[in-house]
């Protein structure tokens, strides 16, 4: 039975100790040879190396308490659908080599054309090594809400079969 003293007492612990990750970011920018030309007919920057650099360092000095360093790749005039562009192949060593953890892009499309392969990539590559992967403009974020990655590659892989089903019935013999 407790003293009679010390039954009004009542012990204050300190605050318990919440771990914050600290996350190493690889911003990702690509500009398409399309997407130059556009914006050097002054029809269309929104892709342009600038606008996307900008839009990864106002996220970073934004979210700056949540990363410990930003690493730049940019692949300026290559296509989307290829995988063997240089700084997406560095990216790609970089997470193998722990370098970084976490990757950013403006979009989707800015990783890659083959949504397919962008979903198989991050669901498999990123979850086994513990990446995350942040695509602002379509909102997904894989370590806050990790079913986005999947909504947004289901959604963008049905756009895809849509546009081939589209082009088999203008064109089946072109297909």
């Amino acid at each position: 039975m407790a003293r009679p003293k010390n039954r009004e007492y009542q012990q204050v612990l300190s605050p318990a100790y919440t771990f914050s990750r600290r996350w190493k970011m690889g911003g990702y920018i690509r500009l398409s040879k399309e997407d130059l030309k556009k914006a050097l007919n002054g029809k269309d920057d929104s892709n342009s190396v600038k606008n996307q650099r900008d839009l990864l360092n106002d996220f970073y000095r934004k979210y700056q308490e949540e990363f410990e360093s930003i690493t730049e790749y940019v692949d300026d005039g290559h296509t989307g659908t290829d995988s063997d562009r240089e700084a997406f192949q560095q990216l790609l060593a970089d997470v193998m080599s722990r370098k970084i953890d976490c990757v950013v892009v403006k979009d989707l499309s800015r990783f890659a054309r083959n949504y397919s392969d962008a979903g198989s990539l991050i669901d498999n590559l990123f979850v086994q090594m513990g990446v995350r992967f942040i695509s602002l403009a379509e909102n997904v974020d894989s370590y806050k809400d990790p079913d986005s990655v999947s909504s947004i590659i289901v959604h963008y892989q049905r756009n895809e079969r849509s546009i081939l089903l589209s082009d088999l019935k203008e064109d089946p013999a072109g297909v």
